[in-house]
């Protein structure tokens, strides 16, 4: 109760009257103005506009009279102007026609052919009768302009017609459109229209204008007392019309929109593009109807069983009867005008509701033939589905899918964005290349990824010349008589050491070779080799004849230094580039330290490895099985792939558990296990499979597709699932004689043939490019410069390597170690000499962590990286030659369990 006296209080306020009367006022004139500039083509909309145009100058007219008494009341209190009889006998003019406007406006919406009969003739009479006595009486009242006393009849006549108004003119209209709603077959936009209008903005209308009148007392002193309800009404009544606007105009309220508006709650955007990935792996008319149903499910709210999607002269799956949806479509495809037809391509889809709608304002053959049409198949849309200007399909809708809401403008045009999409792949599937769509954007994508990695490889070359551009400058040595002098400053910068007194160090022996050479013969030499603090440099001799001494240049190598170094060992020139990047990128060293060796046979086998390391092809490893793993730990650290795994097979797969592993199996075989196919769990990842020989044909097939088109099909089942895991094969036998014998798979050997690295075989090789191979190995195992020059291979062990030749890299480097070691004994130097503990280990993440000892226990990220690979305490304790107790303390404190 004392909150209904101080809203009656604050509504009540003259001051807070006219600001929400204004509002009104100013609201009311927005709709007038855009119905004036609105181009209303149609004879049947005019009519409602004119009579809504007419309600709206009278409501503004009300509206205006209220604003000028109450800033009377406010500005000259105790005041009465002859000006404000005028205005109210004027408003009381316009009320009369606002609502005879109001009745046939109502009536006109619910009326196709609407046409005054004899009782709106009465009603517009009489209507007619009471405007003009209130403009008569505010005329005179004007022109007499010394009167502000209101006469009795006036009283009489405003509750006349209050009376005929609310009990009669509105109420009687309101009735009749009510009927309609309930026997004429009105479109539902307009039913939900006029419910709109009559429950929202008429029905409290009236209810607002009866409080303010009641009970019918009109005097001057009554007047005053229904501010408060003047107050409330006013409030009410701009509050319905603005929610009238929001609900009515969305609904194409008289035409103002072409189609029904709503705000779309679906990202369809960002959804869409997994309906595109599931359409891009459909290969049958099936998958694409349970793709639709399943779209059109989440994205419009349509029950799952409610939409069809039907293929025109399809033979992809066999020849089908056609249901009676679908004949009597076909049969107004076929027998319907061609008007009709172009109206259907114009529009592009069919919605009952909107096209109904349409239909009550302006009614043309074509739209009638179209709504016989949708109530044939009883259909609430009929989406069409174009190729080449021809229909190849369409979708249907059944009618009352979504029963209490309409298709908004943005779902329709996410409807037409779908079936242009699925249009495509309809006419794939008809003609049946939809399998080389598939391999040729997997092919540009692959592409795609080699061109970015070489990019890549590119740029982080570039960056290593950049980096030594500021030491343009050149060195200059002077060698005579034994004996090294420097040239410039620049040159003892660079050297670092004594050469004269420092012989065993690598740069002093690389010095002293290059001025022998020289001398011997009197010719100009170039030599690559490294500085002290490991960067490559170039020292080039020239004889001088007249000095009787040579001149050697240091300068850091420039791009030609590097290509023209070893182009001519290239077997194809052209990948120049492949070399730059092996001599210049973090990637190239990685090779190099697994290769040391740089002959002809190495040089490119090393280029080959390089380039499949940038690409995420399929690849067979064909080389010894010492060297598999190590080659397959490099291949997955340059790739980038978050997770390795080694599927190693021992015999034959006598039944399907390697296939079930990989592809996972379908449920109505009995397996209830829910865990992921291997390959989808590996997404991202790299997979090997040693031994790939052993596997079944049927897996043989089953692995060629998933390399073939990047994504496969779950075993025993037509489902299909993309996956970017990189796929690693090793064997020891010859593929091809095992395909010519029937017993692997031609349709996977000539997906492995295309990426198969060939190792040269040790056995083979080169006598210096084993004895080069040697002599990296050796430096590599070597931590410390000290005893380099001590422990160096002699001419005679390396010889032995060339007669009793190994096997494998993992075995060279198994006889280099166990030489060294026996060698630092023999000298007695064994306790002093480093050797590097990284030197049997090809996994670059594990290099770092022996090379760092014990110290890595004090970095979180290293110690993750060693639990993921050995996930044991003890193993991770020996490999980092620790207590296991130091690593179960870092273990806890890492959280790494």
């Amino acid at each position: 109760m004392i909150l209904f006296t101080l809203l009656e209080n604050l509504l009540g306020n003259f001051s807070f009257l006219i600001i929400i009367t204004s509002f009104a006022f100013s609201l009311k004139l927005g709709i007038l103005l855009n119905l004036v500039f609105k181009d209303f083509q149609s004879v049947k909309i005019q009519q409602p506009i004119f009579f809504l145009l007419m309600v709206l100058i009278g409501a503004m007219v009300v509206d205006f009279a209220w604003i000028f008494q109450l800033s009377q009341f406010i500005f000259f209190p105790g005041k009465y102007s002859y000006l404000n009889n005028f205005f109210i006998r004027i408003a009381w003019g316009f009320t009369a026609i606002q609502y005879q406007a109001l009745a046939f406006f109502i009536e006109s919406l619910v009326i196709k052919h609407f046409h005054l009969n004899l009782r709106q003739c009465i009603t517009l009479v009489i209507s007619s009768i009471f405007s003009l006595f209130f403009f008569t009486f505010g005329i005179y009242n004007l022109i007499n302009g010394s009167s502000s006393i209101r006469w009795p009849i006036e009283f009489s006549v405003e509750k006349a017609f209050s009376i005929y108004g609310l009990l009669f003119l509105l109420p009687i209209s309101i009735i009749i459109a009510g009927l309609a709603l309930k026997r004429a077959k009105l479109p539902r936009i307009l039913q939900q229209q006029l419910k709109t209008l009559i429950l929202v903005l008429l029905l409290p209308h009236i209810i607002s204008d009866i409080l303010q009148l009641y009970p019918f007392n009109f005097s001057e002193i009554s007047k005053a007392s229904c501010f408060a309800f003047v107050g409330i009404s006013t409030l009410l009544l701009t509050i319905a019309i603005i929610y009238c606007i929001y609900k009515v105009i969305r609904l194409r309220f008289l035409n103002f929109k072409k189609h029904v508006q709503a705000s779309s709650q679906f990202n369809f955007i960002n959804d869409f593009k997994n309906v595109l990935e599931q359409l891009s792996t459909a290969t049958t008319i099936k998958e694409l109807g349970h793709i639709t149903q399943t779209l059109f499910k989440e994205a419009f709210h349509v029950p799952f069983n409610r939409t069809k999607l039907y293929i025109r002269d399809s033979h992809a799956d066999g020849t089908f009867e056609l249901s009676r949806r679908q004949t009597a479509i076909e049969t107004f495809l076929r027998t319907t005008s061609k008007e009709t037809l172009n109206y259907l391509k114009q529009d592009e889809i069919l919605i009952t509701d909107e096209l109904a709608f349409s239909d009550f304002y302006e009614h043309t053959q074509e739209r009638r033939s179209l709504l016989q049409f949708l109530d044939a198949i009883n259909a609430d849309i009929f989406l069409p589905i174009y190729k080449d200007k021809l229909i190849i399909g369409y979708i249907v809708i059944d009618r009352f899918a979504r029963l209490n809401q309409f298709y908004s403008h943005s779902e329709r045009d996410e409807m037409l964005v779908f079936a242009n999409y699925i249009g495509n792949i309809i006419n794939l599937l008809q003609n049946q290349n939809l399998e080389k769509l598939i391999l040729h954007e997997r092919e540009l994508k692959d592409e795609l990824f080699n061109k970015h990695q070489e990019i890549n490889q590119y740029k982080e070359s570039i960056r290593s010349f950049l980096r030594t551009s500021k030491q343009k400058e050149i060195g200059i040595i002077f060698y005579k008589n034994r004996r090294f002098i420097f040239g410039n400053q620049t040159a003892k910068e660079m050297i670092k050491i004594n050469i004269n007194t420092q012989q065993g160090h690598p740069l002093s022996k690389a010095l002293h070779t290059i001025a022998r050479q020289v001398e011997d013969y009197k010719a100009s030499q170039l030599l690559f080799t490294k500085d002290s603090e490991n960067n490559k440099i170039v020292l080039s001799g020239v004889p001088n004849l007249e000095q009787n001494n040579v001149i050697i240049t240091v300068y850091y190598p420039e791009i030609s230094d590097i290509v023209k170094k070893q182009i001519d060992l290239l077997q194809d020139p052209t990948k120049w580039d492949y070399l730059l990047y092996l001599e210049t990128t973090k990637t190239g060293q990685l090779i190099n330290q697994l290769i040391p060796g740089s002959g002809e046979s190495l040089l490119n086998f090393k280029l080959e490895l390089l380039k499949t390391a940038l690409s995420k092809k399929a690849t067979l490893l064909a080389m010894p099985t010492d060297d598999v793993i190590d080659m397959v730990e490099l291949l997955h650290h340059i790739s980038l792939r978050n997770s390795l795994h080694m599927l190693t097979l021992q015999g034959p797969s006598a039944n399907h558990d390697i296939a079930i592993k990989l592809f996972g199996v379908n449920p109505i075989f009995g397996n209830q296990e829910k865990t992921k196919p291997l390959l989808e769990k590996l997404d991202g990842g790299t997979l090997f499979i040693q031994n790939i020989h052993f596997l079944d044909m049927q897996t043989q097939e089953y692995l060629a597709e998933f390399i073939r088109y990047g994504y496969f099909r779950v075993f025993k089942s037509e489902q299909k699932i993309c996956s970017s895991i990189r796929i690693i094969c090793s064997t020891n036998q010859n593929l091809y004689s095992l395909m010519q014998e029937g017993t692997f798979s031609a349709i996977l050997f000539n997906e492995l043939k295309k990426t198969t690295l060939n190792m040269p075989s040790l056995l083979t090789l080169p006598e210096q490019e084993l004895k080069e191979l040697a002599q990296g190995f050796t430096q590599q195992a070597i931590a410390t410069e000290d005893f380099k020059n001590l422990l160096q291979l002699t001419e005679r062990e390396k010889n032995k390597f060339t007669i009793d030749r190994p096997v494998s890299l993992k075995e060279l480097k198994n006889k280099i170690q166990k030489l060294l070691v026996h060698k630092s004994k023999k000298n007695q130097i064994f306790q002093e000499t480093q050797f590097d503990p990284a030197y049997g280990i090809s996994d670059p993440e594990l290099i770092h962590a022996a090379r760092l000892g014990k110290q890595a226990l004090k970095d979180p990220i290293m110690m993750a990286k060693l639990w993921d690979k050995f996930k044991n305490q003890n193993k991770v304790a020996t490999f980092l030659g620790v207590n296991r107790s130091s690593v179960n303390r870092r273990c806890k404190e890492y959280n790494l369990h």
